[in-house]
């Protein structure tokens, strides 16, 4: 209590003070606050991107006409959770380290359509895909990029393993390579189920 103040005018100094007091603590909480929201939306967003969506882009043509280069997909990792990929599903996975060390490449993930899996036979014949002896309805191709080839003796996918193609058959590397071959499941990251953007190719796939 200042004595060089009236009673009133050093009760007014005290309640100003407790109100001083009551504005810093607020606003410490109040960055606080945001500060904490902050970094609660960034562990959300890491842990949804690891686990539930990733966004991919398309880097290439292997999947031309049904993706284009620089397409973007949102991959979505939580059907192989609980499921195998299946015949004709678009899959974003990683290619054995070999590859990418032969090939002098960046550790870049493939975005490739599963054409058989576990217990499947294949082989191409006439340029035409045949799974089980039967050939393939693929009408996802385009009429200029339709021809397969690369498989001259069947090929039977083991357990745990899927065969995938690019849909521009002519200009993929994808399991009829060497150093590629079937893909393990657990190189598989996800499934692809539309294209996001650009917008105005926004399509389901």
């Amino acid at each position: 209590m200042r004595k060089d103040l009236s009673p009133e005018q050093n009760t007014m100094c005290q309640i100003a003070q407790k109100r001083n007091e009551r504005l810093n603590g607020g606003a410490f909480w109040r960055v606080f606050d945001t500060v904490f929201y902050l970094l609660l939306v960034i562990v959300i967003t890491i842990a949804v991107r690891a686990a539930i969506l990733e966004p991919i882009r398309v880097n290439g043509t292997s999947m031309t006409e049904t993706l284009q280069n620089n397409d973007y997909l949102f991959t979505e990792k939580l059907t192989y959770a609980f499921s195998a990929p299946k015949a004709g599903d678009i899959v974003i996975c990683y290619y054995p380290d070999l590859y990418y060390e032969t090939k002098g490449l960046s550790y870049q993930t493939r975005v490739k359509r599963v054409v058989a899996v576990a217990g499947d036979t294949l082989q191409t014949i006439g340029g035409k895909l045949y799974v089980n002896g039967i050939m393939v309805d693929e009408p996802y191709l385009s009429e200029d990029r339709d021809t397969t080839i690369g498989i001259d003796s069947p090929v039977t996918v083991r357990d745990g393993e899927v065969f995938v193609l690019g849909d521009n058959r002519i200009n993929s590397n994808d399991s009829r390579n060497n150093l590629v071959g079937a893909i393990p499941l657990e190189r598989i990251i996800g499934k692809a189920h539309f294209v996001l953007f650009p917008f105005s190719n926004f399509h389901l796939v």
